[in-house]
């Protein structure tokens, strides 16, 4: 069941991301990274803003919704969502305000903020009562739909920076519009003003503590808008979407299949199921990211000439492989630590985790950043995360105490390191095609590691693959 859930998730986020490759292809190419940039800011403006109003409505769906029975949070979230739509006049005049220089990201970037507000609300309940074909299509028609809004803005109307961040909240508008009958089937529980009190007393210090990440994933372009420049932010915020795009999918699929699992064997007061179904997941993530983490990191130079447009590719060669490894730990701290917070209900954990990460982040930066400009800036990103992986996990024995098994990471670290080898050796033997010299690499890395995964048996996969042979 779970790995038939992984399995969906996969697919959409996959989807999601090839998409969004496309667009990193596309609009590296037609934009100058001061456009790019102008995109690169907009869109961390909108999770900032998204975040703080809505978070908390995200939260309380995904943690009440999940539990089963007679809970029913949608007519009361919605209620929540329209009355926070009112401060839109607001939250415009207040971003215009704090923006500096022509800020004409601001109203495209509210705009973001408020639809994906809405469709994270409709997405997590979609997680939440495990409808993963309704998620896996709206996940891929959001993408497809960006794809077609933002070449058009681009494109035809030449609208820039501006014309990414309009096609994105379009997107999200348009899956919206088609998915509404989905989320509003009845039965349906009315607005209830208790509900909507435990939600408050829930979903606020969860926002407070997600706000920290979220300043926390956005301080980077900040710093280097302040010490460099837009156009340098459009450079490094290329190279990090980039990976954001590839590391990112395989993490949120394997968390949105497991965490409402683990959800609701806590609330079963199952214990010892919740911690083996913890371990399992982390097993999963690990097997599935750490080979495309150094796999990635292995073929860079070669993967952003071939992706990225000229202006941005020199660049991207230097900073992927640092920020893999700084995406590998931020989605152990998403996909693992911070299910410790969720089953405690202890937000003001994750909230201390977070202001670890960013206390990291903020030192790093302004001390590596002047010396070594976009490249100090990956490594602070990369030292924060580890730390904040520690962190978090000595601070889960105040909330509920995560599994730790030393074996399956060794087993994932060995399968990893087999791969890597023969994927070094064969990268260094250049022909001068691009493409060759990229996909030989590649190849070679799955080959080996899915014959050393299955060798281990790593998160049980030769198991099932002879359970499936068997069957068949």
């Amino acid at each position: 069941m779970m790995f038939r859930q992984i399995s969906t998730y996969m697919i959409a986020n996959a989807v999601s991301a090839l998409f969004g490759f496309v667009s990193v292809v596309l609009f590296t190419r037609m934009l100058s990274p001061h456009e790019y940039g102008i995109y690169v800011v907009g869109t961390g403006v909108a999770g900032v803003i998204s975040t703080l109003l809505f978070g908390w409505i995200k939260f309380s769906v995904l943690r009440f919704d999940s539990e089963g029975g007679s809970k029913d949070v949608r007519t009361t979230a919605l209620y929540a969502y329209a009355g926070l739509m009112l401060l839109s006049p607001l939250v415009i005049l207040v971003t215009w305000l704090i923006a500096e220089g022509p800020s004409t990201y601001v109203v495209p970037a509210v705009f973001v903020a408020f639809m994906v507000g809405l469709f994270e609300f409709v997405q997590e309940v979609f997680r939440s009562r495990q409808q993963t074909g309704a998620y896996m299509w709206s996940v891929i028609l959001r993408a497809v739909l960006t794809l077609i809004f933002s070449s058009g803005l681009v494109m035809v109307l030449g609208m820039g920076g501006q014309g990414l961040l309009v096609s994105v909240a379009c997107s999200y508008l348009a899956t919206l519009l088609v998915y509404a009958p989905d989320v509003w089937r009845r039965p349906r529980h009315p607005f209830d003003p208790g509900l909507l009190k435990d939600m408050v007393h829930f979903g606020l210090p969860m926002t407070a503590s997600s706000f920290i990440f979220v300043l926390h994933t956005v301080l980077d372009r900040v710093i280097i808008v302040t010490y460099i420049g837009e156009t340098a932010a459009g450079v490094y915020g290329a190279a990090a979407d980039l990976v954001r795009q590839i590391i990112l999918f395989p993490g949120v699929a394997i968390g949105s299949a497991t965490i409402p699992v683990a959800i609701r064997l806590l609330a079963q007061k199952d214990h010892k199921a919740t911690n083996r179904h913890l371990m399992e997941t982390a097993e999963v993530l690990l097997t599935v990211l750490m080979p495309m983490v150094v796999g990635l990191a292995l073929v860079a130079p070669g993967f952003a000439s071939l992706i990225l447009g000229p202006e941005f590719r020199d660049a991207a060669a230097i900073l992927i492989p640092i920020l893999v490894f700084a995406w590998l730990f931020r989605s152990i701290s998403y996909q693992f630590v911070h299910v410790s917070f969720q089953l405690a209900k202890k937000p003001s954990l994750m909230g201390a985790q977070g202001m670890i990460i960013l206390a990291i982040n903020i030192i790093g930066m302004f001390i590596l950043v002047p010396r070594f400009q976009l490249v100090g800036a990956a490594w602070a990103l990369l030292i924060a995360e580890i730390g904040g992986v520690i962190a978090g996990y000595f601070l889960s024995y105040r909330a509920h105490r995560l599994p730790l098994e030393l074996r399956p990471i060794v087993k994932v670290s060995l399968a990893t390191a087999t791969m890597a080898v023969p994927t070094f050796i064969v990268g260094r033997h250049q022909t001068g095609n691009v493409i060759v010299d990229l996909t030989v690499p590649i190849i070679t890395g799955v080959v080996v590691y899915a014959a050393a995964a299955l060798a281990l048996n790593l998160a049980g996969a030769r198991l099932a693959l002879t359970r499936r042979l068997r069957v068949a």
